[in-house]
């Protein structure tokens, strides 16, 4: 339930058909204008408010300058994402700029809410957007606006992959997490990118040109905590694939989802989520499978894929931890206001989700247990979940996987 306090004089929120807006209101009389404006495109204002004051979605997180990722056009309102945190209820002004970037009009006063979220009142020509702390503040960057005004969905079902950065290489990972996804019924990748190898990226530019993936760069320097990076980009990806795709899966590179009883992941959606109503997301149980190498520097055939590829070499598997231990969720977008990593934290009004059994779908997480400090903070601890067990993938299963991403690699690699 959401703690409410006494209500404030300062802010106006409300939603926008199935999407909400909080906006600051002065008291000064210069303001009247830019209320009403507001007032057009913000009927309903209850349930954000409530959102809001209860601080839910707020982190405790040293703030970073501003600094935009994109703009999406909602058709009465626009969504401004960026890699600010530590911005949560700020007062910050939305800017409209023409197709020339010359600012249309002035500058609209909105707030940073959820955390690294600006909602703004549409504008007829506005082709470009930025957001500043001030009305009057010059801006170093503008957003194009991307269109999401039609609700019809491209994708069934996408991944909103969070953000890659450091200097090891990802290429076996990634093209391993595409052709298992692949397999699953999953159509479409938002990939976000902070740093990559250069082998890793010759991959990543294959599979853009195949018009399966989709980078995100995030350039923002000052963000350098592992959790603000992750947040920036579930909250980037909430809104990018809200109209686009019907459903988003949110994962770590090295995360599979396994369904069980015959089903793929698109077929378990359909039946868990598309089919009953009400319903805006599921969330499933991780298990740790424990990869003891790291990933080969380059790729050498089918040497390299049987010594190395993680699905099919590694086994050694925690037992099922206890729930709320590490979970993942597919989404639908449009109804969710607030993710985090592991959890929704507000859902609109009359949505909620399903708490998906272990023994019909569940995550594998092939950890890398030499990895910086993870072994020494975790082993122990899932050490108390049970005896480790041997668990993999069918034979059926892997021998597909495997052809699938030699065939890749082949082509990517040894043309």
């Amino acid at each position: 339930m959401l703690r409410c306090i006494k209500q404030s004089d300062v802010l106006l929120v409300g939603t926008l058909t199935s999407v909400t807006i909080i906006l600051w209101i002065s008291s000064h009389e210069e303001d009247n204008n830019n209320r009403q404006a507001i007032h057009s495109c913000v009927p309903n204002q209850s349930f954000f408010l409530e959102v809001m004051r209860s601080q839910t979605g707020k982190h405790s997180l040293q703030q970073t300058p501003l600094k935009i990722v994109a703009a999406y056009d909602y058709s009465n309102y626009l969504v401004v994402t960026t890699e600010a945190i530590g911005w949560f209820g700020k007062r910050v002004f939305c800017r409209y700029l023409d197709r020339n970037r010359r600012e249309l009009g002035s500058a609209m006063p909105s707030t940073m809410f959820p955390d690294s979220v600006v909602y703004c009142c549409n504008r007829s020509g506005a082709y470009y957007m930025a957001v500043t702390e001030g009305a009057k503040n010059p801006y170093d960057e503008a957003s194009l606006v991307i269109d999401r005004r039609i609700d019809a969905s491209k994708y069934f079902l996408s991944i909103c992959l969070a953000p890659l950065y450091g200097s090891k290489t990802k290429w076996l990972l990634l093209a391993e997490l595409f052709e298992h996804y692949k397999l699953q019924g999953v159509e479409h990748f938002y990939v976000y990118i902070i740093e990559m190898d250069r082998y890793s990226k010759k991959l990543i530019d294959y599979y853009v040109r195949s018009g399966e993936v989709e980078v995100i760069l995030l350039e923002n320097k000052h963000v350098n905590n592992v959790i603000a990076t992750q947040i920036i980009g579930v909250t980037e990806c909430l809104q990018r694939s809200r109209h686009h795709s019907r459903y988003a899966l949110f994962v770590d590179l090295d995360e599979r989802v396994m369904p069980r009883h015959g089903d793929t992941l698109s077929s378990f959606v359909r039946k868990t989520l598309t089919d009953v109503p009400n319903r805006a997301m599921l969330r499933f149980t991780s298990r740790w499978v424990f990869r003891t190498s790291s990933p080969p520097s380059v790729y050498k055939g089918e040497k390299t894929l049987k010594k190395h590829l993680p699905m099919m070499v590694y086994r050694n598997s925690s037992a099922v931890p206890p729930r709320r231990i590490i979970q993942k969720c597919v989404l639908d977008p449009k109804h969710v206001l607030i993710h985090f990593v592991h959890q929704v934290r507000a859902f609109y009004p009359g949505y909620d989700g399903y708490e998906v059994p272990f023994e019909d779908l569940h995550l594998r997480h092939y950890r890398e247990i030499s990895s910086g400090n993870w072994s020494n903070e975790w082993m122990e601890r899932i050490k108390h979940y049970g005896p480790f067990e041997a668990t993999g993938y069918s034979e059926d299963h892997i021998s597909e996987l495997y052809r699938n991403v030699k065939n890749k690699l082949d082509v990517i690699y040894n043309r």
